[in-house]
């Protein structure tokens, strides 16, 4: 399987956890190569996706939904609004990413419930495969990493980089260059790429900071996904808020 051009040239995606459609197009407004719906931690309800996915499309850029968990139930929701692709979480093993691949696509080749209701007035082949990405963030995830890449039909791996920390022992500054433990995080993490990368599959990495980017891409990540909107969002008012202070 040809790895998908976005995930392979150093693309920077967008993070959205607010329940705006408003917020979304402003996402997409700005040259993000995708943006990820986060329906995981963020704020966003189902009813909410739909909007937010209309207003990414009006952009032109690619959507993704972080659904909540396992199962094909959420999967199907998300791409039936129109997602682009699901974002799976908490992937431990081959048999759960091929579960998500499965939750995909339509039988034969999966178990997705046919009702594509929004891909079905957008236009284009209805029947067209999704991006499938499953989250590598555990440790079991880390030691049955080289059979989940080697499941058919996987678009790429997505690392939780803090779930990654905190479940191998490390504290969350681990991400940072001069944190505690960011030599062996900074390993774990090469030995996730150069895995990814043997197999010919994608990996990117959630980011909290461009330096956060910088620092995963030279490890090896192919793709990057920045700070969610609401982290960027109240950084700023409080740099303009001390900024505006006598």
């Amino acid at each position: 399987m040809t790895p998908d051009p976005l995930f392979t040239g150093d693309a920077v995606g967008g993070w959205l956890q607010l329940p705006s459609p408003a917020v979304a197009e402003i996402a997409g407004s700005v040259g993000f190569d995708l943006v990820c719906v986060d329906t995981q931690h963020g704020l966003i309800g189902d009813d909410t996706v739909l909007g937010m996915l209309q207003a990414l499309s009006a952009t032109g850029t690619p959507s993704l939904v972080r659904v909540p968990g396992h199962g094909a139930e959420a999967v199907g929701r998300a791409l039936d609004r129109g997602a682009d692709g699901v974002i799976v979480p908490l992937v431990d093993t081959a048999e759960q990413a091929a579960a998500a691949v499965a939750a995909c696509r339509y039988p034969p080749d999966g178990v997705r419930s046919f009702g594509p209701v929004r891909p079905s007035w957008r236009g284009g082949d209805v029947f067209a495969a999704p991006r499938t990405v499953v989250m590598v963030e555990t440790v079991a995830a880390v030691a049955n990493l080289a059979a989940i890449v080697a499941v058919d039909g996987l678009s790429a791996v997505f690392v939780g980089p803090s779930d990654l920390a905190l479940a191998h022992g490390f504290a969350l500054r681990a991400q940072d260059e001069d944190g505690p433990d960011a030599d062996r995080y900074a390993e774990l993490v090469a030995g996730i790429t150069a895995q990814c990368a043997r197999a010919g599959v994608p990996v990117g990495i959630y980011c909290d900071s461009p330096a956060h980017a910088r620092r995963f891409r030279a490890l090896g990540c192919t793709f990057t996904m920045l700070a969610a909107e609401q982290a960027i969002l109240r950084s700023a008012l409080a740099e303009r808020l001390a900024g505006a202070r006598p």
